[in-house]
């Protein structure tokens, strides 16, 4: 039986509910538990970083399982960046182990009189330990002295200095199968939500043996199976060179943030395109095509060492790349790795920190370019450093504090790696998501879209953007809610797959149809505690987007119509 676990930090107080088809929560699990709990429980007006706000962290309805690429859950707050619901997902070996203790999820309350590691035990029990000498200590380190005292298979969620220094940048690190602290859930600032309950870490000690129940478990291997071959056979090129693979496609479309999003295109792509990456793995012996947490079979992950052998970071990604890379010109694959570490041993939001670093360059305060004064900024946070503080606390602060109006952002949440002027629907998301300026909402890349047999148009075209967007979120926000990575391809595609291991997992019936719908529940659920909080449901972008073209040969310009994005969630049950 399923568990939802109450933790009263101030308390600690712990109390256990069993989720049975008769409890409220029982049809939510992943990030439409979270959007559940925070719309129900968190006052709309309250302050993100008070007591009133809670942490959740939901295992999804088949995270743990079989299913391929099952291996995420969702962690969930008001954002102190966004003041709105948020939720960020998160994959490592936390997610799968909660999944098998068959803990749905895990409800952070109030704050604790002093610093705590929470520990869910082998046996599922959960205890609070204290985090005396763990204080001030940022991820990597922190990694290895968790692992030394709980077991080097343990699954660890974890802030380093600043998620403790409460900054809103801050994101909740995840070690993935190597033991590195390397993944995140980055956006929204809950590293800072974390640190201001205390919450140095959450440990999870590997179950004897799952507790996880299935209605029907070979029909879900079987369905598991055929559905995992399919994905692997068609990620291929994920494996060898990770998400970078796209980088230079969206150079070439003039979708490329450059230099503080002026540009959609920079002319050092190759440099640090996903073959200079694949190359210089090789070439210092480090490793593509690995999986950040179990089940996974497109493998898009890669572990990065120096010409000295030392590690660097697992994975380097493209958004990370774009937003620290163009657009801040920065052209080295080792001073990206240099600052991708930086960013995940603080514990900082690397697409939040490139936005913020971006204004930072633009306001003349450091070079363009200049990797090093780059991590020195990062590691400046450890010494309480002014401009480190300022720009750990996003991008629109930075903006503010140093006077530039030029800040590339949506409901205060610096925008991910896609300049909307080219890359129409991803705009689209950016504007109308319940998350602010998050790509994860509903990406809207090339050769995704959700429903095949219909017409969507070019990317860089402006015609049926608000209907693709619409579709990527609905059903982004299923592979959200059961736990599964979303570049298994959020589309109708994959619903009759989801619906026939659901029904295998929880004896249900349910139709592609019904899922989807629930779906829209969803996210009307997140829109209307937005509403409540004061945030529109359509947003608007910063004037320079706007007004501005892009300032390449392109000459973009934002122009979706209004009137249809203001149409977009009305059908919304």
């Amino acid at each position: 039986m399923s568990l939802v676990i109450r933790i009263d930090l101030s308390s600690q107080q712990i109390n256990s509910e069993e989720i049975t088809e008769e409890h409220p929560l029982y049809y939510y699990a992943g990030r439409s538990l979270t959007s559940k709990i925070v719309s129900e429980e968190v006052p709309p007006r309250s302050n993100p970083l008070s007591a009133e706000n809670k942490l959740i962290v939901a295992a999804g309805f088949l995270t743990g399982t079989p299913c391929p690429n099952s291996g995420r859950f969702s962690i969930g707050a008001k954002s102190p960046l966004t003041n709105g619901i948020k939720e960020s997902n998160v994959g490592g070996r936390a997610p799968a182990l909660m999944g098998r203790h068959d803990i749905r999820a895990l409800i952070l309350e109030h704050i604790s009189p002093f610093w705590v590691v929470l520990v869910i035990q082998s046996d599922g029990k959960v205890i609070i330990d204290s985090a005396k000498d763990l204080q001030g200590l940022n991820n990597y380190d922190l990694a290895e002295k968790l692992m030394e005292k709980y077991g080097k298979n343990i699954g660890v969620l974890s802030i380093g200095v600043a998620g403790e220094k409460q900054l809103k940048a801050a994101s909740i690190a995840s070690i993935d199968l190597e033991g590195y602290p390397s993944r995140h859930a980055g956006r929204g600032g809950l590293g800072a939500v974390m640190g201001s309950k205390k919450l140095k870490a959450i440990v999870v000690i590997p179950p004897k043996k799952t507790r996880l129940t299935y209605h029907d478990i070979s029909t879900f291997k079987t369905e598991s199976k055929e559905w995992g071959l399919s994905i692997y056979k068609a990620k291929r090129m994920l494996s060898k060179f990770g998400t970078l693979v796209g980088l230079t496609t969206m150079n070439s479309l003039n979708g490329l943030p450059t230099q503080n999003f002026r540009h959609g295109s920079y002319d050092k792509a190759e440099q640090i395109s996903g073959e200079a990456l694949f190359d210089y793995i090789e070439e210092n012996n480090g490793k593509s095509g690995i999986a950040c947490s179990p089940g996974c079979v497109i493998k898009c992950s890669n572990l990065v060492t120096n010409s000295e052998g030392k590690h660097l970071t697992s994975s380097l990604e493209y958004e990370t790349v774009a937003l620290n890379g163009s657009n801040l010109l920065i052209d080295s694959i080792e001073d990206l790795a240099e600052i991708d570490h930086a960013c995940d041993d603080v514990g900082l939001d690397t697409i939040e920190f490139g936005n913020a670093t971006g204004v930072y360059m633009e306001s003349g305060k450091i070079a363009w370019g200049d990797a090093k004064k780059v991590v020195e900024l990062i590691y400046g946070i450890m010494q309480d450093n002014p401009d480190s503080i300022t720009v750990a606390n996003g991008a629109v602060n930075t903006g503010k504090i140093f006077q530039v109006n030029r800040v590339a952002h949506v409901k205060g949440q610096g925008f991910p790696g896609y300049d909307p002027r080219s890359f129409k629907a991803m705009g689209v998301t950016f504007l109308t998501s319940p998350m602010g300026a998050d790509h994860t909402a509903g990406s809207a890349i090339s050769g995704r879209v959700p429903y095949p047999d219909r017409e969507y148009g070019k990317l860089t075209e402006s015609d049926h953007k608000v209907e693709l967007s619409r579709g990527l979120q609905i059903f982004t926000m299923i592979h959200d809610s059961i736990g599964q990575c979303f570049f298994v391809n959020p589309t109708y595609q994959s619903t009759p797959h989801i619906v026939k291991l659901l029904n295998a997992k929880y004896g249900w019936n349910l139709t592609p149809n019904e899922l989807i719908n629930w779906s829209k529940s969803w996210l009307k659920m997140e829109i209307d505690y937005n509403t409540k909080v004061g945030l529109k449901s359509v947003d608007n972008f910063p004037s320079f987007i706007e007004k501005e073209c892009l300032e390449d040969n392109s000459k973009r310009i934002w122009d979706v119509s209004r009137e249809d994005l203001e149409h977009i969630w009305n059908d919304l049950k």
